[in-house]
């Protein structure tokens, strides 16, 4: 017996739901085979399209693609209705991101070797942390923003955001006066490191 067979790649479900309408119409008493990709809402659809029209339909895997075979209708074929509008499958549950790490700068500016340039892009990722970050530390060459004016009003705000702000106890080369921000044991830290549950600049 003839099958009528239909290619429908790269289409939308819409399209695919005319053609095959279409080819129903055209050749009411056949059996169809659709050729088709790995897009499971256009498998979905054609199968639901099928059978509000009465047509036994399987679908099966066929080489890098799937493949849809239509039995002949066994009595007269039912008239084919108009294409349903698509019916997207269940949305699976969104996935909740994961929550910021702390921060830990090592260095007063961004790239290789201090530059003004290097200076003004770590001071722009501070402006866009985001405030769900638990903390920012200093260690190392980042204590030398507390000696900049614009850094450490940035910290002091980011601070008063709610963003703690904490200095490494080792890396310290004075002591702090006033003590606006936190000292932190270097253990704190290096732990999380350890981890992979700190964010390290």
């Amino acid at each position: 017996m003839d099958i009528l067979t239909l290619e429908l790649f790269e289409v939308t479900v819409s399209e695919a739901l005319r053609e095959i309408s279409r080819a129903l119409e055209g050749h009411p008493g056949m059996p169809l085979r659709i050729q088709l990709g790995n897009d499971p809402m256009l498998h979905h659809n054609i199968q639901r399209f099928l059978e509000r029209l009465g047509r036994a339909a399987r679908l099966a895997p066929d080489g890098a693609g799937w493949r849809i075979e239509v039995a002949a209708p066994a009595l007269s074929p039912p008239v084919a209705r108009a294409a349903p509008a698509p019916v997207a499958p269940p949305t699976p549950p969104a996935v909740r991101a994961p929550d910021p790490r702390p921060v830990l700068l090592t260095r007063a500016h961004l790239g290789q070797g201090a530059s003004d340039l290097g200076r003004r892009l770590l001071l722009g990722l501070l402006r866009e942390l985001d405030p769900a970050v638990p903390w920012l530390g200093l260690a190392l060459d980042a204590l030398d923003l507390l000696e900049d004016p614009q850094a450490r009003a940035l910290l002091e705000a980011l601070q008063a955001r709610g963003t703690p702000i904490r200095v490494s106890r080792e890396s310290q080369m004075f002591t702090l006066e006033p003590a606006v921000f936190e000292i932190m044991e270097d253990s704190q830290w290096q732990r999380l490191a350890g981890r992979g549950e700190l964010t390290i600049l």
